[in-house]
């Protein structure tokens, strides 16, 4: 069994398709069965499998990565590929990826969860005494900051900068693939950190 990203490609204009799975090779045969019968969640892909036919596409693995990194790289050879954008491939509101869209799929949700799982979590075993902030009180002007950060509003920072589409796309390719924190990322913008975080959430541009 083979875990890690793939790449369907239709040979005939280079568009392709960027997925991941625990078993590659049954996703594989779980797309073309759907195709097949004209029942693939993709219409795009679906309707070029239909125009074309099945031996215009080519099924490859282009990265094999653990479970826990599926997600990473996934966006990672989506973005490398500009898949995402419907002149070069066929990821474009696909629900299979929740990064393109409003909220987490099953399969996303699943995976997650496995990465949670267990002594995978960092916190595992660590309650009472055992838990790092056992005891300790926060101090009062950091609850006072995370109150207003809940709240929308920035302590230091000015809130009237507008975002752009190519702003809040770069955003999330520096959270996502280049794992910069969102505090580092809300100095970058001159943005407050409740700003990123509720594009991080999406709370807030959603369809970005």
């Amino acid at each position: 069994m083979k875990t890690g990203i793939y790449k369907i490609l239709n040979k005939e204009n280079n568009k392709v398709y960027i997925g991941s799975a625990v078993d590659i090779k049954k996703r594989w045969r779980d797309h073309k069965w759907h195709l097949i019968h004209n029942k693939h969640h993709n219409s795009h892909l679906q309707s070029s499998w239909n125009n074309y036919g099945i031996n215009s596409f080519e099924f490859s693995i282009i990265f094999e990565c653990s479970i826990t990194e599926l997600l990473v790289n996934e966006l990672k050879f989506i973005t490398l590929y500009n898949s995402s954008n419907s002149n070069f491939g066929y990821n474009v509101n696909d629900p299979e990826h929740s990064f393109l869209n409003k909220s987490h799929t099953k399969k996303t949700k699943q995976i997650l969860s496995f990465q949670k799982k267990g002594n995978k979590n960092p916190m595992y075993g660590k309650c009472g005494d055992k838990h790092p902030n056992y005891m300790k009180k926060t101090p009062i002007e950091i609850r006072n900051k995370i109150s207003l950060a809940k709240k929308g509003i920035a302590t230091h920072r000015q809130t009237n900068v507008k975002l752009s589409i190519l702003d809040v796309t770069n955003i999330k390719k520096l959270y996502y693939i280049q794992k910069i924190s969102q505090p580092k990322i809300a100095r970058q913008f001159n943005v407050s950190y409740a700003t990123i975080n509720n594009i991080i959430t999406k709370k807030t541009w959603r369809c970005i």
